[in-house]
């Protein structure tokens, strides 16, 4: 399965993400690997700005509990961001 490694222990605008050279052409499920050592399953959709990236609910390694989220994946000059959270898929 493909993994999505997360420069820190939750998703935010600006947070760094290493994804895999080879992305896909459609929406596949993926597993976030948290800075903080915790694995979460979610998915990565291509989308018009990037990738769409849905992160299920969770909690951190210091018990901080996430809601499922959706975030806007795009590239810069120094790789993969978190550019924005999307609104969640009705």
């Amino acid at each position: 399965m493909m993994q999505i490694f997360l420069g820190d222990s939750h998703a935010y605008p600006g947070c760094r993400a290493t994804l895999p050279g080879d992305l896909p052409a459609a929406g596949t499920d993926v597993v976030i690997c948290l800075a903080d050592g915790i694995e979460v399953p979610g998915r990565l959709s291509p989308c018009p700005e990037g990738f769409r990236l849905e992160i299920a609910s969770h909690r951190t390694a210091a018990g901080t509990s996430i809601a499922r989220k959706s975030w806007l994946l795009g590239r810069d000059d120094a790789g993969w961001k978190i550019k924005a959270r999307l609104a969640d898929p009705a």
